[in-house]
């Protein structure tokens, strides 16, 4: 279901780059980690929207807050992340917003997908979890009971390599390899980040996921915070953009620029 927050980003996406694993990697996974079996597991299949709803009110003229609060990042990270957020309040006042990802169509990336701007679907099938989310078309897969597979052999996407096993009620995921362009809230990060989820029902029609982010070459802790969520009967639906890939800084697309140069 749409949110307030949509208007500030509203639009779609690109279909997310393939994973590339090495025949070397790929052999990794013949001893997967235990996890609780088929039977016992939790159906978290379904439709879910952010609980309880993050996306209202007038803090959207700003920036949504954020969810862990502020970061506690190294320097020289902390100086110019505070430097960006000084530019991008100054830009925003100024009536002239600054591009980022979602105004270029581009995925929102880990472990932004799951904030859930519109409503997310998760499909639990045997051997993975996908979420789809129906902001920007975007599809994450989780492999369970497989080995991550060494950094080096996973070629770099915006929802990055993700791989679960069942703790009990809880299903905990690994994802390394998120493209180092794919910002959360802005954040400095590095390619070694490492982003692990603990997916667990607390109520029959409600979900939480703590997220837990590790950086040590960029923050001085892990940053963690939890997002919520509330079962739906909502459908998602398709959710294409095509025609703000090619804006610039300025805000004018390269199509304008050729046109006010034709004769």
């Amino acid at each position: 279901m749409r949110k307030a927050y949509v208007g500030m980003v509203m639009f779609a996406g690109l279909a997310l780059p393939l994973v590339a694993i090495s025949p070397a990697a790929s052999a990794q996974q013949a001893n997967p980690p235990q996890s609780t079996s088929p039977s016992e597991t939790p159906n978290i299949s379904g439709t879910w929207e952010r609980y309880p709803d993050p996306y209202t009110g007038d803090f959207f003229e700003d920036r949504p807050p954020l969810p862990g609060g502020e970061p506690d990042l190294k320097e020289p990270y902390a100086t110019q992340y505070r430097a960006l957020i000084a530019k991008l309040k100054a830009a925003a006042a100024a009536g002239k917003p600054l591009l980022n990802a979602s105004t270029r169509c581009l995925p929102e990336g880990m472990p932004t997908i799951m904030g859930a701007v519109y409503a997310i679907e998760i499909l639990q099938t045997p051997g993975q979890v996908t979420v789809l989310a129906e902001f920007l078309t975007q599809t994450r897969r989780i492999y369970l009971d497989a080995k991550m597979p060494p950094l080096e052999d996973i070629s770099p996407t915006y929802n990055g390599y993700a791989v679960g096993h069942w703790e009990g009620d809880t299903l905990v995921v690994e994802t390394r390899a998120v493209r180092e362009d794919v910002k959360f809230n802005d954040f400095p990060r590095s390619a070694d980040m490492k982003i692990t989820e603990r997916i667990r029902l607390t109520a029959p029609d409600l979900l939480e996921d703590k997220i837990v982010i590790d950086d040590p070459k960029v923050l001085n802790k892990p940053y963690a915070f939890t997002f919520g969520y509330k079962k739906s009967d909502y459908r998602i639906m398709e959710y294409i953009c095509d025609n703000n890939h090619n804006l610039r800084e300025d805000g004018k697309s390269v199509d304008e620029e050729a046109e006010g140069k034709s004769p």
